[in-house]
């Protein structure tokens, strides 16, 4: 594993957004502002990078301390040659193989979006054809249902994840020998088991 947690922070986030520039305004904006007024707390470029930090360590820090990863995989993040998403998958890939224990996936970190068609010929030959069975394709339509297909996703999500967060801490008081390896590592039991940084309402 080329990055080893040591230390989990408690997270400031319920998601982290990546996404082309190009999709920033149209789609990315919105959706977040549709988020927010469902209590989801969201680290968004425009909002949280600060700057004058060396930009991958500032990115890794977002993530690190983020619940999870969406990422918009659209047209002009398939054709943009600037590789940031590239790096955020990484990263979040990296992230994932320290929630991993015997027992399987703690947590899942990453929800690819797709905004492309499924048999759209730049998957095969990308770093997003190996998420087309753990993300879900947007129905052909204007950008207003985009947003609001992606503001579903996203929830519906975070809900999944929310509940799993339930039953990990509902399996650690029985599980006394997972328990104590999880706290081996600062912050993860309480990465696993509380939805930081906060729960969200049942609808």
């Amino acid at each position: 594993m080329l990055w080893q947690i040591r230390s989990f922070p408690k997270c400031d986030y319920h998601v982290f957004l990546s996404h082309s520039q190009e999709d920033r305004d149209p789609l990315v904006e919105p959706t977040r502002i549709k988020l927010a007024a469902r209590n989801v707390v969201t680290w968004f470029d425009q909002q949280d990078y600060y700057y004058g930090r060396p930009s991958r360590a500032a990115l890794r820090d977002g993530i690190l301390k983020s619940r999870h990863t969406v990422h918009f995989i659209t047209d002009a993040m398939l054709g943009s040659s600037r590789g940031w998403c590239v790096m955020e998958l990484s990263l979040v890939e990296l992230l994932q193989g320290n929630l991993q224990v015997r027992g399987g996936q703690l947590a899942h970190p990453m929800l690819p979006l797709f905004f492309v068609s499924q048999d759209d010929r730049r998957l095969a030959r990308s770093v997003w054809q190996d998420l087309r069975d753990q993300g879900r394709f947007c129905p052909p339509n204007d950008l207003a249902f985009q947003i609001d297909w992606a503001e579903n996703q996203i929830i519906e999500f975070l809900m999944r994840e929310q509940r799993l967060a339930n039953d990990m801490a509902i399996m650690m008081r029985r599980d006394a020998e997972l328990k104590s390896e999880l706290k081996k590592v600062q912050g993860l039991h309480d990465r696993i088991t509380a939805f930081h940084p906060g729960e969200l309402p049942v609808v």
